[in-house]
């Protein structure tokens, strides 16, 4: 394996990446760093305990699409060829050959699974007609006429087979107590009625709430005042939650595709949650 590695600020620095905790986000580094020249690691959790990482900075990876792992623990790094380019005079393929002949790329150069690619979900919503009603105000299903029906069943069928969701609500809400309350607070229907959006939208908030933990460690004034008002996780959970309602009232009159509502409750979260934090806490500023 080539002791050189390099890492595109394409992936490093979006907002994607940077949104996730520090913890996460060195573990993704150290990753890439040992990946063979197909960006393979056949060791992963041993390097999320050389390193000091946890198995939550390992899901989150996967839950954001950093990197997919196959049913015997084989991990590879999604966007390898954006990262790292090999001349043929100094590539070794990969010994996991079984694996590599499973994956594609997409138009970006980023691995893809042939079954169960991920679906484009993310459209410009208001542009939209068609409305359904968000939130515990409630989360309904409504008819969307049979074109979108169509549309429906075929992102059901992709997702079923979809890597990235492999870990399912009760697991998630079970290996993250710290959320659990706000979860079930704000997504009581949508767990019941849609688990798989509910995964995307209860990730959000996972994202968000060790991102913010990590900036009040660091001392952010907005996060501490928070906190010394409402008790330490009180004060993170607070931002979020206030973010996560206002997100949801701004969703109601706009969203016309019930298979969108986890990336754009995910997006608005996060657009929130950065007003929040920038102006003193008042998480209902447009966005």
């Amino acid at each position: 394996m080539a002791q050189r590695r390099m890492f595109s600020k394409q992936i490093t620095e979006t907002d994607l990446f940077m949104d996730m905790p520090l913890s996460s986000q060195a573990l993704y580094l150290h990753l890439l760093m040992n990946a063979d020249d197909d960006g393979f690691i056949g060791n992963a959790k041993t390097i999320v305990r050389m390193v000091g990482g946890s198995n939550d900075d390992f899901k989150l990876l996967i839950a954001k699409q950093f990197i997919i792992v196959f049913d015997d623990g084989i991990t590879v790094i999604k966007d390898w060829r954006i990262h790292n380019y090999i001349q043929k005079d100094r590539y070794h393929q990969t010994i996991y050959k079984d694996h590599l002949k499973e994956l594609s790329f997409d138009k970006n150069g980023a691995y893809i699974e042939f079954q169960g690619m991920y679906p484009e979900c993310i459209q410009d919503v208001s542009k939209m007609d068609t409305q359904v009603r968000l939130g515990k105000v409630k989360l309904g299903k409504e008819s969307l006429g049979k074109d979108d029906d169509e549309e429906n069943k075929s992102l059901k069928n992709e997702n079923s087979n979809n890597p990235f969701q492999k870990m399912n609500i009760e697991e998630l809400l079970s290996n993250n107590p710290e959320v659990a309350d706000l979860s079930n607070e704000l997504f009581s229907d949508l767990i019941v009625d849609n688990p798989d959006q509910a995964v995307i939208a209860v990730e959000a908030i996972i994202g968000q709430y060790w991102r913010l933990r990590a900036l009040a460690d660091d001392g952010n004034t907005t996060i501490v005042v928070k906190e010394q008002l409402h008790g330490k996780n009180n004060g993170i959970i607070s931002i979020i939650k206030d973010a996560g309602q206002a997100q949801l009232e701004y969703m109601k009159p706009r969203l016309a595709n019930f298979n969108m509502f986890g990336h754009y409750f995910e997006k608005g979260l996060i657009d929130r949650v950065n007003t929040a934090i920038s102006s003193g806490g008042n998480s209902d500023a447009t966005v």
